[in-house]
């Protein structure tokens, strides 16, 4: 009889194959963009202080662009490029109409409009002790491949509290930023 190898140790293999050529594809294609995104492509976005218009009050408060030297603007992703949003970081606040319960989960949801449908990002967190007795929880969401945001979207911010039996609405804090960059469409 003719030794052959196990399935395992032929599965095993292959699976160590395909990491090895998978990060070397990813190096190779990080180094590309590195080299390819213009200082005025890198984008972050704010929360608007003031509620409205682009975004509508179920998809609650719009993102300004912030620039380098602090200006801000109201932000479209312009014609004939692409949002690639990376991260989503922030607070969000106790609404004093709605409890938070030591175990509720902190939602703060950044949606992005599109011309077919939007999409939504969502970071969350659990509502801990600390985090219920100062009214505030921190959240952070790093995406490796980012979400993409078409053009001619906007972004709108929003912060939910939910348990098993109730869902309300936070308070998007302050200092809710999105990171990300723009790509030729």
């Amino acid at each position: 009889m003719k030794p052959r190898a196990s399935s395992l140790f032929v599965s095993t293999g292959l699976l160590v194959l395909a990491f090895a050529l998978t990060a070397g594809d990813t190096a190779r294609a990080a180094a590309q963009l590195n080299t390819t995104i213009a200082a005025d492509d890198v984008v972050t976005l704010v929360r608007r202080l003031e509620a409205g218009r682009p975004c509508s009050t179920a998809l609650g408060f719009p993102a300004d662009r912030v620039f380098p030297d602090g200006t801000k603007e109201s932000f479209t992703v312009p014609v004939g490029k692409a949002l690639v949003i990376t991260d989503l970081e922030g607070e969000i606040t106790r609404n004093p109409s709605v409890g938070w319960p030591v175990g509720a989960v902190g939602y703060l949801t950044a949606t992005l409009t599109g011309a077919t449908a939007n999409q939504m990002l969502r970071a969350r967190t659990a509502i801990t002790a600390d985090a219920a007795d100062a009214g505030i929880a921190t959240l952070n969401l790093h995406l490796q491949s980012g979400v993409i945001a078409d053009s001619g979207a906007v972004v709108c911010l929003r912060a939910l509290v939910t348990t098993a039996n109730f869902s309300g609405i936070a308070n998007v804090g302050a200092d809710v930023r999105l990171h990300g960059y723009l790509i030729p469409r």
